[in-house]
């Protein structure tokens, strides 16, 4: 694989990023025809099935510590996955996207968990204004402070992701990311299809459902972790947690322009604190605070 550059890496970061966030919008159409297992093993057995064609010599090479890391960063992928689907049922896109980059506010404390490097204070303010916005987004304040469930579980969603790019942030760095790309997409798309067993409902084909799962199962599956997977091989996992937050602002663009999602001025400003926790997270106050250069 051939060596990237910093830049390079974060350029393929923001693509991934693109492709995810557009995924939002297109998993709301896919849910028209689809039951949540359908579409998840779907979307999956077409990725793993493309990877497990192009990638055949690489996967030669896979030593039982590729497996095991591979396993666990799919396990955590398809808990999330499962999660942001069944939540997506009850939820808007523009939502989903905002709650799911919540994952990028605790991808430090995880790591310190893992690696026992201890978060800044900026991870500790953007966490409060994460939980501030998550507030206003998820609780219905004029119906005696109703919790909405659909958004609750798309918040357990980004906590899996957050896992999901940890681990994938410590695996990559000594291991062929072609490898680990592909053992977490096969590790997703078993639990899927035992989901979808259990589950015992008749897959209904149509064109609109057919593309839409195209999409899914090429680009912002198949395509998209294994970027992310290679991205994340050069550059910091906090770095690329950044960029990959992104998709919060790029899904709900598109579920306003695709699907015609409105939004409240209480969800407006649920959107604003989590976005500002989600740049705090990486960057601290220095981006708003930063003086314009001095003219000569």
């Amino acid at each position: 694989m051939k060596h990237l550059t910093s830049r390079q890496a974060d350029l393929m970061l923001f693509f991934v990023a693109f492709f995810w966030g557009t995924g939002f919008t297109v998993t709301k159409i896919a849910l028209d025809f689809f039951t949540t297992s359908q579409l998840l093993f779907i979307r999956f057995a077409i990725a793993s099935a493309a990877s497990l064609v192009i990638f055949n010599k690489n996967l030669r090479k896979t030593t039982a510590s590729d497996l095991k890391a591979g396993i666990v960063m799919g396990l955590f992928l398809a808990l999330g996955y499962i999660l942001q689907t069944f939540g997506l049922e009850g939820t808007t896109a523009g939502n989903s996207a905002f709650l799911t980059g919540t994952g990028v506010v605790m991808i430090p404390f995880f790591f310190w968990m893992v690696t026992k490097k201890k978060p800044g204070k900026n991870n500790v303010i953007a966490a409060v204004l994460m939980f501030v916005g998550i507030i206003f987004l998820t609780v219905d304040f004029d119906n005696f402070g109703k919790f909405n469930k659909w958004d609750f579980l798309t918040f357990l969603c980004a906590i899996s992701f957050a896992w999901q790019v940890v681990a994938t942030g410590i695996a990559s760095q000594d291991k062929d990311p072609v490898i680990l790309s592909t053992l977490q997409l096969l590790t997703s798309t078993v639990i899927f299809f035992i989901m979808m067993i259990f589950e015992n409902k008749t897959i209904t084909l149509n064109l609109s459902g057919s593309l839409s799962m195209l999409y899914l199962g090429l680009v912002s599956t198949m395509l998209c972790f294994l970027m992310q997977t290679v991205g994340q091989k050069y550059t910091s996992t906090t770095h690329a947690a950044i960029i990959l937050s992104l998709e919060s602002v790029i899904g709900s663009v598109f579920g306003v322009i695709f699907l015609g999602e409105k939004y409240s001025i209480m969800t407006i400003i649920a959107f604003m604190f989590i976005f500002v926790a989600i740049i705090t997270a990486e960057t601290g106050f220095a981006w708003l605070f930063k003086s314009p250069p001095k003219a000569e």
